[in-house]
């Protein structure tokens, strides 16, 4: 092989030399057969030339070497981004439920039953109930334009990256916290309907909102349906990914729908999902168990039967606040997988488990033998 700088080697004698030796498993005829886990400590140095110490980087063969280099802080700058935008969109939902609260007065006072106003009193009701929609989309489009993509790029990167970066999967819970606050969007949506059916059920001459009433009864019942559903799949996801706190979030959520369900005269449906919420609390106080106050608020036997229980509490806000304060250099990965700041959290604010550094290590070969090889050794293979 013929480096830049003119000087030629034996490419088994290069790779050698260069330190990349015991990175490739090398073929008979030079060919690089498989990648092995010292691919990532190879990459911390830029390989040049062993006679003039002319650099290498150019050469088609060992281009990626630098690639590799940039790759744990652009890893880092994608996990500082997306938990800055995650911050971004719960402060949103958080003003957006303060303005809903503020316009509450208004509504009762605005509200006039009577055979003229059915019209009026329509709109009012679609405007508190669609308030939110904006935001909605905002989530949806964030979530599958940019959100979806760059997961798959970063679970692809730390795969090539080897296990001395990052544990082999590397398991991310941002598209599904995302999806959580979209159901809380829509939690706050149906608790707000019930709100105005309660409000509705309560006026002295009801006789000129019945028909609304039952209309709009019946399909915030449906709507409930719906999210639990919706919730139930969260659910199963956070369960293979070792989600505790988002677990234990999504079937609160599931909970408050049944009980606003009931509330309204629907039939709810929480069976078994009490008995995993108390062992998720009682297993794990320093993530599921900062949610013990949601739960206990919900007890079907203490709580008053028309009344809403927040969910979105400064407990619920205080991880979505912490993922923004990621700093550069703070990047770790617990024992599941997980991606956290060492800066904003002590501990894995998903399953409370600590840096897995040293299981790595002792399992090396294990995660070498999971490696998606397929997508490096093509490129490698094709440019060399």
């Amino acid at each position: 092989m013929f480096l830049p700088c003119g000087h030629d080697f034996n490419v088994v004698d290069l790779d050698t030399q260069l330190g990349l030796g015991n990175v490739f498993d090398i073929g008979i005829y030079g060919d690089i057969m498989a990648v092995r886990s010292a691919m990532a400590q190879a990459c911390k140095q830029t390989p040049r030339c062993p006679q003039c110490s002319a650099s290498c980087a150019s050469v088609p063969r060992y281009r990626h070497i630098g690639q590799f280099q940039l790759a744990p802080d652009t890893l880092e700058r994608l996990y500082s981004k997306l938990g800055r935008k995650m911050r971004t969109l719960a402060r949103n939902f958080q003003d957006y439920r303060k303005n809903l609260q503020k316009g509450s007065e208004w509504f009762c006072e605005n509200f006039e039953p009577g055979p003229l106003q059915g019209k009026a009193n329509a709109e009012m009701i679609k405007t508190r109930l669609l308030f939110i929609v904006p935001l909605e989309t905002a989530i949806t489009r964030y979530r599958d334009q940019v959100l979806v993509r760059v997961e798959e790029d970063i679970t692809r990167t730390a795969s090539l990256l080897g296990n001395t970066y990052t544990p082999v999967p590397v398991r991310l819970s941002f598209k599904i916290r995302l999806d959580l606050l979209y159901l809380y969007c829509r939690l706050t949506v149906v608790q707000e309907a019930a709100r105005i059916i309660r409000f509705l059920r309560n006026l002295d001459n009801p006789r000129h909102t019945e028909h609304m009433f039952k209309v709009l009864r019946m399909h915030t019942i449906q709507e409930i349906y719906e999210n639990k559903a919706a919730a139930e799949v969260l659910v199963n996801h956070c369960r293979c990914h070792s989600l505790l706190l988002l677990e234990a979030e999504a079937i609160l959520l599931q909970l408050n729908l049944d009980s606003v369900s009931e509330c309204l005269g629907g039939v709810g449906n929480n069976l078994g999902l009490r008995e995993r919420t108390e062992q998720l609390i009682d297993e794990n106080p320093d993530t599921a168990g900062r949610l013990r106050a949601c739960y206990e608020a919900l007890d079907p036997y203490t709580k008053d039967r028309d009344s809403v229980v927040e969910l979105w509490t400064s407990k619920t806000r205080e991880l979505w606040e912490k993922w923004g304060d990621y700093e550069m250099g703070s990047l770790v990965y617990c024992k599941s997988g997980h991606p956290y700041s060492r800066k904003a959290f002590p501990d894995c604010p998903e399953c409370g488990g600590r840096k897995g550094e040293q299981e790595r290590c002792e399992d090396r070969e294990e995660f070498v033998k999971t490696l998606d090889r397929d997508l490096f050794l093509k490129t490698i293979l094709t440019k060399t």
